[in-house]
């Protein structure tokens, strides 16, 4: 019972960390643009695109930009460990995971 309890303690931290946010004031230049100005990028993007970036972030342009990331996650337990994010895959498999060692009862 008490794992079941902790398991879902960490799955609740488990969720990625979400920001939204209103629309940027575009820049003069891209002005003429249809969608979200996106910092990041330095361009506007049509509304409904979804992005990934390197830094294991999701960008949706809406009527607002969302913003999500990897939450913090972490274990008491002593079999199991938080992986590194791989910034290699795209959001949300770049994020760091908790990997336990199976125990081998039969």
């Amino acid at each position: 019972m008490l794992r079941t309890v902790v398991f879902l303690a960490m799955l609740g931290l488990t969720c990625a960390a979400v920001a939204r946010g209103f629309l940027p004031a575009k820049p003069r230049e891209l002005a003429h643009k249809e969608g979200c100005y996106i910092q990041e990028i330095g361009d506007v993007v049509p509304f409904g695109t979804v992005l990934t970036g390197p830094q294991c972030v999701r960008i949706t342009c809406g009527r607002m930009i969302d913003y999500a990331s990897c939450g913090l996650i972490m274990t008491d337990d002593p079999k199991c460990y938080v992986t590194k994010g791989d910034y290699s895959k795209q959001y949300p498999d770049c994020c760091p995971e908790i990997e336990c060692e199976n125990d081998n009862y039969v």
